[in-house]
């Protein structure tokens, strides 16, 4: 069953003629110094997956996102977007055991959180599929302050599962979370040893892994290899050890923390940099290669703006939105920067993201408030009550509405900073500046993702809102809709942080 959403009824009759008059960009010879290009990649350019989005939530937050007073306005903001993916997970994963005859709380998985979990997937798919789940359970060596982790403790786990959900709705289970973190960087030979007595634990439902926290180092760095990178490298081997039913791995380009480390510090000119991009497009183009040589796919079931819960000025301001944009198109069509234009055509990349949510500070403390990169804010408070979205749900908003589910998707070269993606009868075109930039365009209906400061002052990457088309999402987390304009102007002036869609029908 197709998880993509219908389009938006025509309200007057298509336009005769969409020609672009942007470039699409060609594929280059690679350089002769580059990596070699993977053995096997698919035969034809990738559709954009049906359900590409999705959100990423630490299990000691269910009941903030998905418990009976805040699940009403959660569902709504799941139905906005038509179809995706909910992943239960984070490093409370490996810290939180799964009780079956306990009490809830906050520290605890039990069956009233799984519970949970499947009336949001019932109530956001109307009856189908459109909203299914990866679950995260724990595999890590045992330590004193989780001696609960043991291929017992995940067989229970699973055994919940299958007792708690419909066929079709989980996907299949996270076996730990950032092993690469929890065994560390010379745990590999363990890790790989532990790996099938786990996946063996939870059959018949199907393993997701290697689940790995990549660095964040330039790419140059990685590709040279000149410095550590934990199992960057060791993806082939993870894969072939046990076969996974997709694979996973997490990125975040800058940290919160970042002494001693300049390259991850974050500000609003490092998210939106070219040279933190280009890191991602890396991971991406080599792990995604690794999947696709196995017949396997591959999602970015963790990612943000900033590791260590998001910065604020940063990961809570509208720069965040225009991230969050970008960042899926190159998920969904990695350029590498080792191959310039060797992905023009997207045969490689990924099959959907994951943006992470949780608590400001500590787990189990979610009264002190949500994390500054949260998508979606939690309420706080003991009233439990309606989740608001954030600047970037829009991001996510946008891309579902007019990118998900596309037959084709291409980069395109504008002839100026702003980055230009086309997706079958649509041109997105992204303004990481600070500053206007014009673009030559067609006529046809556009759609803005815009900068909004509440208070007046004129502010762009760092104002703390968005607008779709002037259009905010409601309390109760519904959306008014999209009102696209229909313009005949032969350019389009984008302001900073602004992202436009430019569709040959409305």
């Amino acid at each position: 069953m197709s998880r993509r959403r219908p389009r938006r009824r025509a309200v007057v009759a298509a336009l005769a003629l969409f020609a672009l008059p942007l470039t699409l960009l060609a594929p280059n010879t690679p350089d002769a110094g580059a990596a070699p290009a993977p053995d096997v990649l698919p035969a034809a350019p990738r559709a954009v997956a049906s359900d590409f989005v999705g959100l990423s939530i630490e299990w000691s937050l269910i009941e903030r996102y998905m418990g009976p007073t805040a699940r009403p306005a959660f569902v709504q903001l799941l139905r906005n977007l038509g179809s995706g993916v909910l992943r239960i997970g984070g490093s409370s994963q490996d810290l939180m055991p799964f009780e079956p005859a306990a009490p809830n709380t906050d520290e605890i998985i039990t069956p009233e959180d799984l519970r949970n979990i499947r009336a949001t997937l019932d109530q956001a798919s109307h009856g189908d599929d459109a909203w299914r789940v990866v679950l995260g359970t724990a595999m890590s060596p045992p330590k004193e302050t989780r001696p609960f982790v043991s291929p017992e403790h995940a067989k229970a786990f699973a055994t919940a599962v299958r007792e708690t959900f419909r066929p079709g709705q989980v996907i299949g289970i996270e076996l730990g979370n950032e092993p690469d973190l929890s065994y560390g960087a010379s745990g590999l030979d363990r890790y790989v040893a532990d790996l099938p007595v786990y996946a063996a634990a939870i059959s018949p439902t199907q393993a997701i892994t290697p689940n790995t926290s990549e660095d964040i180092l330039p790419w140059e760095q990685i590709h040279e290899r000149t410095v550590p990178t934990r199992w960057f490298w060791n993806w082939q081997q993870i894969l072939d050890t046990q076969r996974p039913v997709h694979s996973s791995d997490h990125f975040y380009p800058l940290a919160r923390t970042c002494v001693n480390k300049p390259y991850r510090c974050p500000s609003i000119p490092a998210l939106l940099s070219t040279e933190h991009l280009a890191s991602l497009d890396y991971q991406v183009a080599v792990h995604s290669a690794d999947a696709a040589q196995r017949g396997l796919t591959y999602r970015l079931e963790e990612t943000n703006t900033a590791a260590g819960r998001g910065a604020d000025g940063v990961s809570n301001v509208a720069a965040s939105a225009t991230y969050a944009m970008d960042m899926m198109f190159h998920v969904a069509c990695p350029q590498p920067p080792d191959r310039p234009g060797s992905n023009a055509d997207c045969r490689i990349g990924g099959v959907g993201v994951n943006l992470h949510n949780a608590e400001v500070r500590a787990f189990f403390e979610p009264e002190e408030g949500n994390g500054y990169y949260n998508a979606v804010n939690y309420d706080p408070s003991p009233a439990i009550g309606a989740p608001t979205a954030q600047p970037e749900y829009y991001a996510l908003l946008l891309f579902s509405q007019f990118v998900q589910g596309a037959k084709s998707l291409r980069p395109v070269d504008t002839g100026t900073e702003v980055q230009g993606w086309r997706a079958d009868g649509r041109l997105v075109l992204i303004n990481k500046t600070d500053h206007p930039i014009t673009v030559a365009t067609p006529r046809g209906f556009v759609d803005r993702l815009t900068p909004y400061d509440p208070t007046g002052a004129g502010r762009t990457l760092d104002a703390p809102q968005v607008r779709i088309d002037g259009q905010a999402v409601r309390a109760d987390g519904t959306w008014p809709g999209f009102r696209p304009r229909l313009t005949h102007q032969t350019a389009t002036t984008l302001v900073p942080g602004e992202v436009v869609v430019i569709s040959n029908h409305p």
